[in-house]
C-alpha cells in the first residue's frame, strides 16, 4: 500500500511537471526584448525589495524605491554600489511587487547587458513569444477593432517576432521595443480583448519559402502598399504593392507646407547647403499602380526628388526627405503655390436680387494646381508673394506590408462576416504567396 502511494504520488509529480512544460510551450519560444537600449543609465523601481545580481553571483538588496542603473568606468553601479561583471538580473523579492523599468511593468525576466565599448547598456526583457505579443498588439491597434483585423495583426506581429529569432541582428537581444522592432508596452499596455484574440491564433505564423516572414505592417498606405524593393532596395517575394481599402483612416490624406526660405533652412541644416531654392524636380503623381519609374515606386511613393539650388543641386530618396521635412509617408505631389482657403463664401439671393443667406462651398485641396511654373517634372517658383511648396500625400508609415487601416476596412466587408478565419484572407492578400502554419 505504502509502494502504491508513492508510485502515485511519482506519477502525479510527473503529470504536473509534463503539464507545466507543455503550457510553457505553448507560450512559444523565449524572446529577448531590448526595452532601454544604448543608454548611459536605466531607472528601476519597486513597492517592495529588488534583489541584483551580478556577473559573478553576488546578490545586492536595493530598498523598495527608485533606483539608477548606470554604466561608469567600464563598471556596473545600482545607485552608488559597485557591481561587477558584464551582466546583472533584477528579481523582485515578493512577487506582488513587481521590478518596474522607466516606470513600467513586464511579463518575464529583466536584466542588463553592457555594451561591447563597456560605457552603456542594454535593459533586456525575456520572455515567451506569446506573452509579448499581449503587449504588443494593443499598442498596435486599436482593441474594438474588428476581430478579423486584429487576428492578422496577431499573426503579423507573431511572424515579425520569430524571424528576429531566426535572423540576429543585435548583440544580447532579438528586437527594439520601438517601432524600430515592434512598439511593445508590457503589461500596463495589455487590453483583455486583443489578449483574447492573440491566443485565439495561438501559434499561427505566416510562412514564406520554409520560415517566417518578416511581416512588415504600417498604419495606412493611402490607397496602394508598396513594394519592398521601391521601399528599401531589396525585393522580398512577398512583400509587393496590392491595393487597400484604408480610406476611413484619419490619415488616408494629408497636407504639409513649407516656404521657401524654410525649406532652404532645413535642407542646410540636414547638411545639403544648396543655396536658394530655384525648383524641384520630380515625376508627376499618377494613379496607381504606376509604372515602373526611378522616381516614383508602383504605389506612387517617392524613390527620388531633386532640389534645384542656386548653389548646387541635390538628390535624395524619399525616406530622406521624409525623415527631413517630417512627412507622414512618402506618397505626396509636389505643388508650388500660395494658401488657399478651405471654403468659398457664397451669397444665396431671392428672385428679386435680394441676400436671403450664405454658404460655405468647400474646396477640395487634393486639386490643388498652384500657381508656380511647372516644365515637365520640374516645378519652379512664380516669384509672388506667400508663395509655399506642398506636400499634398496620403498614409503614415513606409507602405510596405500589412495596412492596419487596410486591415480593418477588409474585416468590415460583408464577405468577411460571412467567411471562417477571415484574417487568412487579409494576410494573404497583403503578404502575396505566403502560406499559415501553427509553429507550435
Amino acid at each position: 500500500m505504502k509502494m502504491k502511494k508513492i508510485l502515485t504520488a511519482f506519477f502525479l509529480a510527473v503529470m504536473l511537471l509534463f503539464s507545466l512544460s507543455a503550457s510553457a510551450a505553448s507560450l512559444g519560444p523565449k524572446i529577448r526584448v531590448g526595452l532601454v537600449v544604448d543608454q548611459y543609465s536605466a531607472e528601476l523601481s519597486s513597492a517592495g525589495k529588488i534583489t541584483v545580481i551580478d556577473g559573478r553571483g553576488k546578490k545586492v538588496t536595493l530598498s523598495p524605491g527608485r533606483h539608477f542603473i548606470s554604466v561608469k568606468g567600464g563598471r556596473f553601479y545600482a545607485d552608488k554600489k559597485k557591481l561587477s561583471g558584464g551582466n546583472l538580473s533584477f528579481v523582485a523579492q515578493n512577487a506582488s511587487q513587481p521590478v518596474l523599468v522607466n516606470r513600467k511593468k513586464y511579463r518575464g525576466a529583466l536584466t542588463a547587458v553592457m555594451t561591447r565599448e563597456k560605457k552603456r547598456l542594454t535593459i533586456v526583457n525575456a520572455l515567451p513569444v506569446e506573452e509579448y505579443l499581449y503587449g504588443v498588439v494593443a499598442k498596435e491597434v486599436i482593441p474594438l477593432w474588428p476581430d478579423e483585423a486584429i487576428k492578422a495583426q496577431a499573426v503579423a506581429a507573431r511572424s515579425f517576432a520569430l524571424y528576429h529569432l531566426d535572423h540576429p541582428q543585435y548583440e544580447g537581444f532579438d528586437i527594439k521595443a520601438t517601432d524600430q522592432g515592434q512598439v511593445y508596452g508590457g503589461i500596463e499596455a495589455e487590453h483583455p480583448n486583443t489578449t483574447k484574440l492573440v491566443k485565439a491564433t495561438r501559434g499561427v505564423t505566416a510562412v514564406y519559402d520554409g520560415e517566417p516572414i518578416q511581416a512588415f505592417f504600417h498604419s495606412t498606405s493611402g490607397g496602394y502598399t508598396e513594394a519592398a524593393v521601391n521601399v528599401w532596395g531589396k525585393d522580398i517575394p512577398y512583400l509587393q504593392a496590392v491595393k487597400d481599402d484604408d480610406k476611413d483612416s484619419p490619415n488616408y490624406s494629408w497636407t504639409k507646407s513649407f516656404t521657401e526660405a524654410q525649406l532652404e533652412r532645413t535642407l542646410k541644416q540636414g547638411g545639403y547647403d544648396i543655396g536658394k531654392l530655384q525648383g524641384i524636380r520630380l515625376l508627376p503623381l499618377g494613379k496607381a499602380p504606376m509604372k515602373w519609374s526611378s522616381d516614383r515606386g508602383t504605389s506612387g511613393r517617392v524613390k527620388r526628388m531633386t532640389f534645384k539650388g542656386s548653389r548646387r543641386d541635390v538628390t535624395l530618396t524619399g525616406s530622406q526627405v521624409r525623415s527631413l521635412l517630417g512627412l507622414n509617408s512618402t506618397l505626396f505631389e509636389v505643388t508650388i503655390g500660395t494658401d488657399e482657403p478651405d471654403s468659398i463664401d457664397v451669397s444665396i439671393k431671392n428672385a428679386y436680387g435680394y441676400e436671403v443667406g450664405r454658404k460655405k462651398i468647400p474646396i477640395d485641396k487634393k486639386t490643388r494646381q498652384g500657381m508656380g511654373t511647372k516644365v515637365g517634372d520640374l516645378r519652379l517658383f512664380a516669384g509672388v508673394k506667400d508663395e509655399k511648396v506642398f506636400f499634398v500625400g496620403g498614409g503614415w508609415g513606409h507602405g510596405v506590408g500589412l495596412s492596419q487601416w487596410g486591415a480593418r476596412g477588409m474585416a468590415l466587408e460583408k464577405s468577411a462576416r460571412r467567411k471562417k478565419d477571415y484574417y487568412k484572407t487579409i494576410l494573404r492578400h497583403y503578404y502575396r504567396g505566403i502560406y499559415l502554419e501553427e509553429r507550435y
